[in-house]
């Protein structure tokens, strides 16, 4: 068995979008999903627990800069895998015109990047898809509404990468709140990662971060040739879109896992 947990960074608002830095909703809006198999969780749940500073339900981005640091690189030695995606809004709502009534659709949306990437993964793998449980954090979205929207695109796919959504069960997507897995911190750390790397705050004169997301690397799938994007990381739709610096673009393109995909698991 295999437990899949989904963790997002940034908000779902779209009302009034500007470039960061701004006030208001977030430009980007990050999603992870963390894998591992069920038979590993007691010693993961002991590496988490060994951390003085991991408290009960906490959050990254309640921790500092170097016990986020620190927790990023215990991470990249537990047998987890990782896949996120990157999505800006500003670029993302003149394609999704209902997007712009309705949060919900576009968070829908995102995380329907996200389930394809998995759903790769779990082909990929050869892993039954009836195994898998996905747990994503309970928010106020409608998590029924996700159910119906992915199974609506796996009877009637109208683009080819929609079809890796055929190897994801709908019917094993739960919400649940973050004290209720210990291990959503693990989630948690992954998609803040991703949001540290593209998020411009004037608190921290718009300089990215980097640090997290190179040091969970070695955790975080990967094609053939050891680059994590797209594979591991999505960029929606891809990394120009994302409105980034080009040192932020050539930092993405640059990451890499060589190790073979079945160390993570």
């Amino acid at each position: 068995m295999f437990t899949v947990l989904i963790d997002e960074s940034g908000n779902t608002g779209l009302k009034n979008v500007l470039p960061d830095p701004s006030v208001g909703p977030t430009q980007y809006f990050c999603m992870a999903a963390v894998m591992f198999r069920e038979r590993n969780r007691e010693a993961i749940e002991r590496e988490i627990s060994s951390l003085p500073f991991l408290g009960s339900g906490k959050h990254s981005k309640k921790l500092s800069h170097f016990e986020k640091a620190y927790l990023s690189r215990r991470i990249s030695s537990l047998p987890v895998g990782i896949i996120g995606v990157i999505s800006n809004k500003l670029s993302l709502l003149d394609y999704l015109q209902q997007a712009n009534s309705t949060n919900t659709h576009y968070y829908n949306k995102v995380t329907q990047y996200l389930l394809e990437r998995l759903g790769r993964i779990i082909a990929t793998l050869g892993i039954d898809k009836d195994s898998v449980s996905i747990k994503i954090e309970a928010r106020d979205q409608q998590y029924s509404s996700l159910i119906s929207f992915v199974k609506k695109i796996q009877n009637n796919p109208l683009d080819h990468r929609a079809s890796d959504l055929r190897h994801i069960n709908p019917f094993t997507l739960s919400a649940v709140k973050k004290t209720d897995d210990k291990c959503f911190i693990l989630a948690d750390c992954a998609s803040n990662a991703l949001f540290s790397v593209v998020l411009r705050d004037e608190r921290r004169f718009c300089l990215p971060e980097f640090r997290y997301l190179q040091e969970l690397s070695p955790t975080f799938f990967a094609s053939k040739n050891g680059l994590i994007l797209p594979a591991g990381i999505k960029p929606i739709h891809s990394v120009e879109d994302l409105g980034v610096p080009a040192e932020v673009q050539d930092f993405l393109i640059s990451l890499r896992n060589n190790r073979p995909k079945y160390q993570m698991l």
